[in-house]
């Protein structure tokens, strides 16, 4: 079943088209990779999904509902989860805290609520799974400031994943990892989505790598210039010669 559909989407700022009447679709328990070169857009449209932005024309259908007018909040509470490029933990606050504040202010609605209510055993039980489950358990009691950059990428997914999205939007989590770094990341990001993930989860990874992304997603999305090039299986994508043009600059992918 269609999970997310983006339908005719246009967003501009002033003169400039940022993103030029796009449309995809992703299933139910996908895993679908999102690249394009620098420019094509790829921000812009994951704001417009997520809600930071609401675009002039077209529409976001999110489990059959019409969303492009929703709040932030109220598209997570539907089921969205975002992992941003950029980390931003509490540094006040050791790992276990920063995701048990994550779990409680899904359960509760409320962040400050969940603020005040982080000593709970529930919500830091389920912190800790969430950790073990990103591979980083035995940091638990860790604060951020002490760790490499990589345990702090799989921190904020274990902070998304906390929320239970049904859709979890990934923006550029190997971006500043070494080749082993993004190899295991990667690895990390293609367990969350199957049969063995819970409650039929989807993810949507936008990034620049494209031989983790080729090597982990069974269907890519391309964009370019603001404007959907090609959406289909791996295979049929990376030998594109549309993909080579806009994206490799003609060289083979």
């Amino acid at each position: 079943m269609t999970l997310l559909a983006i339908e005719h989407v246009t967003m501009r700022f002033g003169g400039v088209t940022a993103v030029d009447n796009v449309s995809l679709e992703m299933a139910e328990g996908q895993l679908l990779g999102f690249i394009g070169p620098n420019g094509a857009g790829k921000t812009t449209l994951m704001r417009i999904i997520t809600g930071v932005l609401r675009p002039q024309q077209g529409r976001v259908v999110f489990r059959g509902e019409d969303v492009t007018r929703w709040p932030i909040d109220r598209r997570i509470r539907a089921g969205m989860g975002l992992a941003q490029q950029i980390v931003r933990p509490l540094k006040s606050l050791n790992l276990t805290d920063n995701v048990a504040l994550a779990v409680g202010s899904h359960r509760m609605a409320s962040p400050l609520a969940a603020l005040l209510h982080t000593g709970r055993s529930a919500e830091r039980a389920r912190a800790r799974e969430l950790l073990d489950l990103v591979g980083i358990g035995e940091a638990a009691q860790a604060m951020p400031g002490e760790l490499p950059l990589g345990y702090l990428k799989r921190l904020e997914v274990a902070r998304a994943l906390a929320l239970e999205p049904k859709l979890l939007l990934l923006d550029e989590p190997l971006a500043g990892l070494n080749q082993a770094e993004a190899r295991a990341m990667a690895d990390l990001i293609a367990s969350l989505v199957g049969p063995e993930a819970s409650g039929g989860r989807s993810v949507l990874l936008i990034e620049h790598n494209i031989r983790e992304v080729a090597r982990i997603c069974p269907e890519i999305y391309v964009q370019d210039n603001g404007r959907r090039l090609l959406q289909g299986p791996t295979s049929q994508v990376m030998a594109s010669p549309e993909l080579r043009r806009a994206y490799l600059g003609g060289e083979a992918a």
